[in-house]
């Protein structure tokens, strides 16, 4: 009898064991992935280059607004990028469509005499 008591305690302290060993995985994988969620994205050409192609099917679907501010948030990650000649091309590229979408808004606020 104090046989099986001593086998039943030493089972029900290996599951506590278990479970605190588990907890305290989990808890360290929570801090460390919220850590990293925090992290500010590192603009690359790819990720410059996504905003861009993202503005240009938003100005497809006459969403001028959405389209701003993606080139906006593109033409920042292209100041941070090195200078390269693509890189300046991807600029002057961004500076005329912003310009061009300028324009459009002029146009549609201007009114037309007859």
């Amino acid at each position: 009898m104090a046989n099986k008591k001593k086998v039943i305690i030493s089972i029900v302290v290996g599951i506590v064991l278990v479970a605190i060993v588990t907890t305290g995985t989990i808890l360290t994988l929570n801090v460390v992935n919220s850590n990293n969620a925090n992290k500010p994205v590192t603009p690359t050409e790819t990720t410059a280059k996504d905003l861009r192609d993202q503005a240009e099917s938003a100005r497809k679907n006459a969403d001028a607004t959405k389209s701003k501010e993606l080139l906006l948030e593109a033409q920042k990650q292209y100041e941070t990028l090195p200078k390269t000649d693509p890189n300046t091309n991807a600029k002057a590229d961004i500076e005329l469509q912003l310009n061009l979408l300028k324009a459009k808004e002029a146009e549609a606020t201007t009114p037309v005499t007859p």
